[in-house]
């Protein structure tokens, strides 16, 4: 590819707000090269590094306007301190159906039992899922 060319590209790329690929572009044209990669393949793998680098930025912009005061996944709990607490249970509601249903989850229990943790590992869960 001539120089002429790459900048026209790069200038394409930032125009359609396509920062990640611009920014990668050489080295993927590079990669390309070395792996003899056909056009589609080239493509898929620009394409596929500037999808995931906006959905990883998705989830950081969520989970810091979510403002939650310590991030605390459903995976960092620990069962013994609820020992009647269906961990099913948990799975299901960190699928997310009662969003999509516009329903509400209340924990209740005593001091000390993980009610905000769980609270906020579902909260994570939602973010997650978009």
């Amino acid at each position: 590819m001539s120089a002429a060319t790459q900048i026209v590209l790069q200038a394409n790329l930032k125009a359609l707000n396509l920062n990640h690929m611009g920014r990668r572009l050489a080295a993927a044209l590079r990669q390309a090269q070395e792996k003899t990669l056909d056009y589609a393949q080239f493509l898929l793998e620009l394409t596929d590094h500037e999808w995931q680098l906006r959905a990883d930025n998705r989830l950081k912009r969520r989970l810091r306007e979510a403002k939650f005061p310590l991030l605390k996944t459903l995976e960092q709990f620990s069962w013994e301190a609820a020992p009647g607490l269906d961990p099913r249970l948990l799975r299901q509601l960190a699928a997310g159906e009662y969003l999509a249903q516009h329903r509400n989850v209340i924990f209740l229990g005593k001091s000390g039992t993980g009610k905000t943790h769980l609270a906020t590992g579902l909260g994570a869960a939602a973010c997650q899922q978009g």
